[in-house]
């Protein structure tokens, strides 16, 4: 941990009541938001029974965790019992450690996707997860509409910079769709994703982001194509 980022709740000028918000993770730009990590938490030990129907043993590593967080203490049993769960959870499922084994077990049961094929177990749920946000209709409906606001009632590529209705007319639009930022080895499976979550990018730009195990970043993509390739500056 390298560090962590408070909200302050109270504050009379002797005492203050802090909220951990997130932790930075040492030598990297990965954050850890607390508000999901510890939700994820509960949820484990909400729906433990659940869980011991995938497996027992993993069952059993979230009684003991939940029973060294219950007493309070900052003790090394604490850290004993959180990296066994982590390495249970890393067993089972691949890189996907951040979610609650719960949450990971109902998107193990999800039809697999295309993408995951090439990417064996690890990152294969995060790769799932990922790309069922990019296909949640009510999420790519808001994305839109936000971005058409912010660009004058027209969707331009957020990789190439097409404005597919200056091209193709009204039926144009078909061709943008939805791409999560976030990187796959970074993605949160019990985050909330919004609307600024998602980038617009045509058919084409879309399928060369996924082209690569990661896949690309916008900027990765936007290097790809350079500058002379680019059709506007315009960014969403």
């Amino acid at each position: 941990m390298d560090q962590m980022d408070f909200d302050v709740l109270e504050d009379d000028g002797l005492t203050a009541v802090l909220a951990p918000l997130r932790v930075s993770i040492l030598h990297s730009d990965f954050q850890v938001q607390l508000a999901d990590r510890l939700q994820a938490i509960a949820d484990d030990i909400a729906n433990v029974d659940a869980i011991r129907k995938r497996s027992p043993k993993l069952a059993n590593a979230v009684e003991a965790h939940a029973s060294e967080i219950f007493k309070g203490v900052n003790s090394s049993e604490l850290r004993k019992t959180a990296d066994r769960l982590i390495a249970l959870k890393t067993e089972i499922f691949g890189l996907t450690n951040a979610g609650s084994a719960h949450r990971l077990i109902e998107e193990e049961r999800k039809p697999e996707v295309d993408a995951e094929l090439s990417v064996g177990k690890e990152g294969r749920l995060l790769t799932r997860i990922h790309v069922y946000k990019e296909r949640d209709r009510g999420l790519v409906k808001r994305a839109k509409d936000h971005y058409r606001r912010m660009n004058g009632g027209k969707l331009a590529c957020s990789g190439c910079g097409m404005v597919p209705v200056d091209v193709y007319g009204p039926d144009g639009e078909r061709s943008i769709e939805a791409h999560h930022k976030t990187p796959i080895e970074e993605l949160q499976p019990d985050s909330e994703t919004t609307t600024a979550d998602l980038a617009m990018v045509c058919a084409t730009c879309h399928r060369v982001i996924h082209s690569k195990k990661p896949c690309l970043t916008l900027e990765e993509l936007q290097g790809l194509i350079g500058d002379h390739g680019r059709l506007t500056n315009k960014k969403t």
